[in-house]
């Protein structure tokens, strides 16, 4: 657990998570392992007269939750040791040279790497437990079949120019899959760096929304959709990272459907008011459609309007903030945007497809009115 001026976070495989003093309290009973009563004791030790009736519920549902975060394991459960880099620069694995490491979580590793056989840049994505161990962990097996449906998923997509492309998958001695090395930056970083220039946005929403469109019309939820997750190369756009992606129209007893996502980006019928939690109910086409728009106002406004410090405060301005304070129902393409963020999921372009094609429309009535008013 990390403390910033009063500000507390903390890090688990995938995500760094900001928490309140309540929260760290909480954890801070953790810093050694505990069982569930052991820390219903610590903390009627520090809340004097509380009772076992009210602190047990609150201690079993604060456990639930770090448990889904992966904060901490159940009693009896194995634990699951971070591993060292399998690789070191240099190193060959297959036809691949490594260069360097680029991320490393508890379950996944990044490389960089040379393609020996073509001389091109590519990036090794490695589930770093050997299937033998995967085998004898529940927690690692599950971590294990999202990371093996993110390329199934990948594999069945017709490539786009503004998709990742998956150029091959390996089983041995790891899991790994082939990825396109995309040169850049997110579009996080970029509109934070200034480095977008304002000439390329409107290309670079395009290419935004056709990815979108693209896994639309092929029945794929991305499941994750927000700036970090679209790498800009000056005028190139592309969508990465698969790893909450499901097919609509499946069940899901026979593929993983993750309630995943960053917070803010949620749309309002995903959000839980109450508490500092979003909704775990997958995403579909229609909350894709107003987080991509979300996407392009970051790409054209620099940043995301939503104010509040803590969860509640956040989650009230998402539900309410007004969005024409910077969009035109005057100006075709921002009238666009303005219906792809409508509150009501109802109200808004049914897919990506939709989304793009209407877009596509307004930058031509744009485009025809700015020709015929310079005749």
């Amino acid at each position: 657990m990390l403390e910033h001026e009063e500000e507390f976070y903390i890090e688990t495989f995938k995500h760094e998570y900001k928490i309140n003093r309540t929260i760290a309290t909480f954890i801070g009973l953790l810093d050694k392992p505990k069982t569930a009563q052991e820390l219903v004791s610590g903390l009627q030790a520090l809340i004097e007269g509380a009772s076992t009736a009210v602190v047990e519920p609150l201690v079993a549902k604060f456990l639930k939750d770090l448990h889904r975060l992966e904060v901490v394991r159940k009693e009896g459960e194995a634990e699951i040791t971070p591993l060292p880099p399998a690789y070191e620069a240099g190193a060959h694995l297959g036809q691949y040279l490594i260069t360097d490491l680029l991320m490393q979580h508890n379950k996944v590793q990044l490389y960089r790497a040379t393609d020996e056989e073509s001389g091109q840049a590519v990036v090794l994505k490695m589930f770093s437990h050997k299937p033998e161990s995967i085998r004898r962990n529940t927690r690692l097996d599950d971590a294990f079949e999202e990371f093996r449906q993110e390329f199934d998923i990948m594999r069945s997509l017709p490539a786009h120019p503004s998709i990742c492309a998956l150029h091959a998958y390996h089983t041995q001695p790891y899991h790994y899959a082939v990825l396109e090395y995309l040169p850049g930056e997110s579009l996080s970083e970029a509109v934070r760096s200034g480095s977008i220039q304002e000439a390329d946005k409107t290309l670079l929403a395009t290419q935004i929304l056709a990815a979108l469109a693209h896994l639309h019309t092929h029945g794929i939820v991305h499941g994750d959709i927000h700036a970090r997750n679209f790498m800009v190369n000056k005028d190139r756009a592309t969508m990465i990272d698969f790893g909450f992606s499901y097919r609509v129209g499946v069940s899901d007893r026979e593929q993983c459907i993750c309630g995943g996502g960053v917070p803010t980006y949620m749309p309002p019928e995903r959000i839980r008011y109450h508490n500092y939690k979003f909704s775990k109910q997958a995403a579909d086409f229609r909350a894709e459609v107003y987080q991509i728009a979300l996407v392009i106002f970051k790409l054209y406004h620099t940043g995301l309007p939503f104010t509040g410090e803590t969860w509640l405060e956040r989650a009230a301005s998402i539900a309410s903030y007004d969005f024409s304070q910077h969009f035109s129902a005057s100006v075709p393409h921002e009238q666009v945007l303005l219906r792809a963020l409508e509150k009501d999921p109802a109200a808004r372009y049914a897919s990506g497809q939709e989304l793009l094609s209407t877009w596509q429309h307004a930058l031509a009535v744009e485009s025809a009115a700015a020709m015929a008013e310079a005749t």
